[in-house]
């Protein structure tokens, strides 16, 4: 009897076995992903701080040839700044990112550097600073602020006389300038007609760098590791636009409150605390502009002035403030006098230089 041939089994896969091949390969990357992320976010937080440390010595390595701290900004006399002549008028001058430029390995950037005119505008003699607010540095640029890197502004209306535009870059980290803004921005000791003095607006600046600053280490009281030097403050979190957004502030090359300084008047990251409040009077810069911030899980890298780098998390103690306004509650501004009623929180007391508090590290 002739038996019928036996037909072979194919060794191609079925659907439901690529279905579930898929399937298992899915659930691994899903499983995966988020080590790969949090491997990729704890090297870009390790540069970070290799960053801050870097600003940390080239500032002690600044102090041991000048005495001091760089200032954290000034105003030019005429003719420097032409418009420097009375309380109110004026341009504020560099950051201490640009002083500190030899010291963290920019000396060729800092020669593009003319002190004698002002750093940025429309006028003839500031074109010679053109090529130093163009030039981009990484070693300011916090990695997990990717947006940083690439950006540019062409300040559009600042035309120079060949028609040209200022270009300026941006940074990620700034000085601390304490609670307050004190000195103003348009308060410098050779006006005389400001309606508060200018030794009084002095007396209060409370971090390492202000205008007119001149911080030495034996200055700092409360104890060089218990000190903010520099904090982070994400520029890729500020809003798009011009007034009030990016293209506007975190400047390099500007010694401003909320470009190079940041107040720890308000809570760290407090985008995820506040919404958009708008200009601070008298300030003329945002919550949100004036803190630090970063895009780091739950916290930030700020440098200590004894050089080493800490990372704050976003729990650490802060004064207690009104989410209308982000101010602290009881915070009041009487006869050219800050002044609070309710006590600093750790945050704010890591800010001030001499504030006669003892903060243990276990606080933050």
């Amino acid at each position: 009897m002739h038996r019928p041939r036996r037909i072979g089994r194919s060794s191609g896969f079925t659907l439901i076995e690529l279905l579930v091949v898929i399937a298992i390969i899915a659930v691994l990357i899903s499983l995966l992903l988020p080590a790969v992320q949090s491997a990729r976010e704890a090297a870009r937080r390790a540069q970070c701080t290799n960053n801050l440390k870097q600003l940390g010595l080239a500032v002690h390595n600044y102090i041991d040839v000048n005495g001091v701290m760089p200032m954290g900004s000034w105003s030019m006399r005429p003719p420097g700044d032409p418009s420097n002549t009375a309380c109110g008028n004026g341009r504020h001058e560099v950051s201490p990112l640009v002083a500190l430029l030899p010291f963290y390995e920019q000396a060729q950037t800092y020669n593009a550097y003319n002190s004698q005119v002002h750093y940025a505008g429309n006028d003839p003699a500031s074109a010679s600073n053109l090529t130093l607010s163009g030039v981009g540095v990484s070693t300011i640029w916090c990695p997990s602020d990717p947006a940083i890197t690439g950006a540019t502004y062409d300040l559009y209306y600042w035309k120079l006389s060949d028609g040209r535009p200022f270009n300026m870059r941006y940074t990620s980290y700034k000085g601390n300038a304490g609670t307050y803004a004190a000195p103003g921005r348009y308060e410098s000791p050779y006006h005389t007609d400001c309606a508060c003095p200018f030794t009084q607006m002095q007396g209060q600046a409370n971090g390492v760098f202000s205008y007119y600053s001149k911080t030495s280490l034996s200055s700092i009281t409360d104890g060089t590791s218990n000190t903010f030097l520099f904090g982070e403050s994400a520029w890729g979190r500020l809003s798009p636009g011009l007034d009030g957004g990016q293209q506007e502030w975190q400047w390099w090359t500007s010694g401003n409150y909320g470009d190079s300084m940041f107040l720890s008047l308000f809570p760290p990251n407090p985008q995820k605390r506040l919404g958009d409040l708008g200009n601070i009077q008298g300030i003329n810069a945002s919550v949100y502009i004036l803190a630090t911030s970063s895009f780091h899980p739950g916290g930030l890298n700020v440098a200590m002035c004894d050089g080493s780098v800490r990372f704050i998390k976003d729990s650490i103690s802060v004064a207690p403030f009104d989410p209308a306004t982000g101010l602290p509650l009881g915070l009041t501004f009487t006869n050219c006098t800050f002044a609070t009623t309710n006590p600093w929180g750790t945050y704010q007391q890591l800010s001030t230089k001499s504030g006669g508090e003892v903060v243990s590290s276990d606080s933050y």
